[in-house]
């Protein structure tokens, strides 16, 4: 059974905010603002968040990536714990299947929680959701 597209959240309520992230370990910056606000809107508006990381995103669903990427002030921390701490707070995130490929990364190992989903999950993830925001 395919849960990740589905309109409702795994505790029954709808999806508030689906986040389309694209940009990877080399710009830190824009890596980490959408995990950022992701946070945010979980645990200081108690939104239900689904995010997509595609493109060079991609890169940031491996842990030992991830946790090089460092933003710096005013974002403490590495972008392998902030990403932990949302999935954590309930967000659920799915990684590109084939951006995971175009990089030789599929079959790699994952921070826990990342799904890997398809192009189709993408699209029907939008047509569902409340709210999009892209950063790609």
């Amino acid at each position: 059974t395919r849960s990740f597209h589905l309109k409702m959240a795994s505790d029954g309520k709808q999806i508030d905010l689906l986040i389309v992230i694209g940009h990877g370990p080399k710009t830190p910056e824009k890596a980490t603002i959408p995990f950022s606000l992701a946070g945010n809107a979980l645990t200081k508006h108690s939104k239900n968040v689904k995010i997509i990381m595609m493109f060079d995103a991609a890169e940031l669903a491996v842990p030992e990536v991830a946790e090089k990427v460092v933003a710096g002030k005013p974002f403490d921390g590495n972008l392998k714990d902030r990403i932990a701490g949302v999935i954590k707070a309930g967000a659920s995130i799915g990684v590109c299947k084939p951006c995971l490929m175009q990089r030789k990364l599929l079959g790699t190992k994952l921070i826990e929680g990342i799904q890997v989903i398809t192009g189709i999950d993408l699209l029907e993830s939008t047509y569902v959701a409340a709210k999009v925001l892209s950063f790609t």
